[in-house]
């Protein structure tokens, strides 16, 4: 009888992608978690060359890049959990956590969680990200429209018809894409507890997004007790990969207020 293979347990560290340096820390830090089904590295890639002296980071999913052997997330609160306690144990002091689409939702969570711990975040910066409520909305659509994994199935076919991705997607393959991308989704809307944070939030909007429900510049506010600001691109839900400069310089804010306890 063979005996099934180990899947190796990663450092706190290793679950992080540092496209531009080590880690070095005792400085301003980004943590960015992508959208639903990509890899870290289309995530990142438009930022790359534009990142500062500040620590970056982007998360790397279970099920994909080095850790496909790992099964795809099947809990939001528990990959969430996950994510705060590997930023305890790495230490990050006052970090900026954004995400990206589904990245935001994933973002949120986790500074839920830590919050729990008793750990200081310095800003969480959703970016063209659905918030809480919608996702609830779609999850409880969903359920009256066939289950959620067939919804999402739906959704996935709409964008992408004839079997072909967006054009900013174009480097990837529908095939490489669903499994992720329908794990990561299924998360989103089977999420429905959200809790109210104090980190104070600055969320970047796009003027023409077509994929969010609710347009409104302010859909994040009711979501914390700490201060808000909103930041409109011009651009649709891709902008950044056009004008990553647009992010990149909240980043650079961002981090280095939240890095002196100025927020």
């Amino acid at each position: 009888m063979t005996e099934p293979q180990r899947v190796k347990s990663l450092t706190a560290l290793e679950k992080w992608w540092f496209p531009t340096s080590d880690y070095r820390g005792k400085r301003p830090s980004v943590w960015l978690f992508g959208g639903a089904g990509v890899e870290q590295a289309w995530t990142a890639n438009p930022l790359i060359p534009l990142i500062g002296e500040y620590d970056f980071a982007v998360f790397r999913m279970p099920g994909r890049s080095v850790r496909k052997d790992e099964p795809h997330p099947t809990s939001l609160r528990e990959l969430g959990r996950e994510v705060a306690q590997s930023l305890v144990e790495i230490g990050a002091v006052r970090p900026v956590l954004s995400g990206l689409s589904f990245g935001g939702l994933l973002a949120f969570v986790a500074v839920q969680e830590l919050e729990k711990l008793g750990f200081e975040v310095g800003r969480f910066v959703p970016i063209v990200a659905a918030c809480p409520n919608e996702w609830r909305a779609g999850g409880a659509y969903a359920m009256l429209h066939g289950g959620v994994d067939k919804f999402i199935e739906r959704r996935l076919e709409e964008a992408t018809p004839g079997g072909k991705l967006p054009p900013e997607m174009a480097e990837m393959t529908l095939e490489n894409l669903r499994g992720p991308y329908l794990a990561d989704m299924s998360c989103g809307f089977r999420e429905w507890k959200h809790s109210m944070i104090k980190t104070s939030i600055t969320d970047v909007s796009a003027a023409d997004d077509q994929r969010l429900k609710i347009p409104s510049l302010t859909r994040w506010k009711r979501y914390t007790r700490g201060e808000f600001d909103s930041i409109t691109a011009t651009g649709g839900h891709f902008f950044y990969r056009e004008r990553p400069e647009v992010v990149s310089r909240v980043f650079e804010r961002e981090s280095e207020i939240a890095y002196s306890g100025g927020f």
